[in-house]
């Protein structure tokens, strides 16, 4: 029985083009060495295997009786058994020309996986803060004169990836690691072009409204890199409104500066963005539900020690009808491993008073409870101070993953159950994470239907994946309306087919009931790709 070693993906070394002197030296240098640490971990079992095999005892008697000391395989079965991995029959032979049967392989076995777990493991090589930090500055001060490869980079990362724990214990901040590879695999290519395309379908039953349109969208994502911390980002789109309408526009654009004014992490971004306050719902302020909410400002975002925070401002834009000066905040810290504890403010001001002006607040938290079990809550209470109105806003819900829970595998059930207590919507646009007048679908994927204000709901849905590619849902919602006290109920089924990396099929059916009547009853199919 022979044996080969064999490396895994993540433990074969990149190749290094031999066109790039100036980066083996010092930069690739110190990533050999530190890729040989990060291949002897991954390698660690084949190499004491070969320890194992390689302490041959001093000497060899015979072992068994019908092995004879001329036969080919005799140092091999003699080293074996001296170490007392393998054992012959009672009558003291060893019956080489037999059947290994699968019992007595798993006996050899089990006795290496002894061997190898009795030997010490040596203390692993120390990585000095010091050495990370010469790696940072040898690639920092290589960008702009060196030729990088994609796979240096690609090194790089894995390294980044399997050290995250170690490097983070020693006080590296890995997102900056990874934002300078960002910018390193950025320089490749100082222009990177990414895109969508992707079309709904829908058919509204309701008498009298029976539409069918198609809203076709195509979004091209332009990133430009000006220096390795410093960025331009746009994506103009060309899509089909509901009046079939066809649009051409840019939903973003923005320059980005990273690492802003020296402080790593520390990132500026000014230009048209969309924000989100809120990690679960957004409640208080989530333009990207909204698509028409084009708003240009500033935002920085950064951490603070074990804080995380977002600061912004944003004005309207001369073409559409949002007057007030939006400004923001959010700060977030994670209370234990596992909870994530947000806290958000918004004020909207217009000096002219022409428009709704108020303030509010919101919280948030998300925590792991178990694995397979989470929990998330949202609360929001705003005052618009032109209406003289207040409301407060409620989101909860909780997730059983009962693949993780109960080891339920078999089509990978996953429940979730929720609880909503909305007021009537008073915060001026762009629009928070409720939308008045629309139904809510939860989960739904598309931005054309969002959370319903003005609702006291119970709710529950269903997912199962019955193929790698295939997934269908089903969820129900009820309770009532708070203003009228009239019931509500939401029926929403679909299912999701990924035909190709990145290019999903889905199609789905909508019924909506206010007091008993049909208000919304809708069914569709979308289709989308990305490159």
């Amino acid at each position: 029985m022979g044996l080969r070693k064999r490396r895994g993906r993540r433990g074969r070394k990149p190749e290094y083009s031999a066109a790039q002197p100036a980066l083996q030296a010092p930069v690739l240098t110190k990533l050999r060495s530190m890729e040989g640490f990060y291949m002897t971990r991954k390698t660690a079992g084949a190499v004491v295997l070969a320890l194992v095999l390689a302490l041959v005892a001093p000497g060899f008697t015979q072992p068994f009786a019908d092995v004879p000391t001329n036969h080919w395989a005799y140092d091999a079965i003699a080293e074996l058994a001296a170490k007392g991995l393998i054992e012959g029959y009672p009558d003291g032979t060893f019956k080489g020309n037999q059947p290994l049967t699968r019992y007595e392989m798993a006996m050899v076995v089990a006795r290496i996986i002894a061997r190898i777990e009795a030997i010490p493991t040596p203390p692993p090589p120390e990585v000095r803060r010091a050495d990370l930090d010469a790696v940072r500055r040898d690639l920092t001060a290589a960008t702009g004169r060196i030729a990088v490869t994609e796979r240096d980079i690609a090194a790089l990362q894995r390294l980044v990836n399997e050290f995250r724990a170690e490097l983070q214990a020693l006080g590296v901040r890995v997102t900056a690691l990874e934002e300078e590879l960002q910018a390193l695999r950025a320089r490749l290519d100082n222009t990177r072009v990414t895109g969508l395309f992707d079309a709904w379908y829908v058919v509204n039953q309701l008498a009298g409204t029976n539409a069918i349109p198609i809203w076709p969208r195509f979004r091209l994502q332009f990133t430009g890199t000006v220096a390795p911390d410093v960025s331009v980002f746009i994506r103009p789109r060309w899509f089909s409104n509901t009046g079939n309408q066809f649009v051409l526009d840019y939903d973003l654009g923005y320059l980005e500066v990273r690492n802003f004014l020296g402080w790593e992490g520390l990132t500026l971004r000014a230009g048209r963005d969309r924000l989100t306050l809120g990690a679960v719902v957004g409640l208080l302020l989530s333009e990207p539900s909204y698509d028409p909410a084009h708003r240009t400002g500033v935002s920085l975002t950064g951490s603070l020690g074990p804080f995380r925070f977002l600061a912004f401002t944003q004005f309207a834009d001369p073409t559409n009808a949002f007057g007030p000066t939006v400004y923001g905040g959010r700060l977030s810290f994670g209370l234990l491993p596992g909870w994530t504890l947000g806290v958000n403010g918004r004020w909207d001001r217009n000096v002219l008073g022409t428009t709704q002006q108020g303030q509010g607040f919101s919280a948030d938290l998300v925590a792991d409870l178990v694995s397979g079990l989470r929990l998330r809550v949202e609360y929001a209470s705003y005052s618009n101070d032109t209406l003289g109105q207040q409301g407060n806003y409620l989101f909860a819900d909780l997730t059983f993953n009962l693949a993780q829970l109960a080891g339920m595998e078999t089509f990978n059930p996953v429940i979730t159950v929720w609880y909503k207590n909305y007021d009537v919507n008073w915060l001026p646009a762009p629009a928070p994470g409720l939308v008045p007048g629309n139904f809510t679908a939860y989960g739904w994927p598309f931005v054309t239907i969002g959370n319903r204000d003005d609702l006291n709901t119970f709710g529950a849905r269903l997912d199962l994946t019955l193929f790698e590619n295939v997934g269908v849902w089903v969820a129900s919602e009820f309770g009532n309306i708070k203003s009228t006290n009239q019931s509500w109920n939401l029926w929403f089924a679909g299912a999701r087919w990924e035909i190709a990396p990145r290019t999903p099929i889905m199609v789905y059916y909508a019924n909506t009931q206010v007091a008993g009547t049909n208000t919304f009853q809708t069914y569709g199919a979308y289709i989308s790709t990305s490159w």
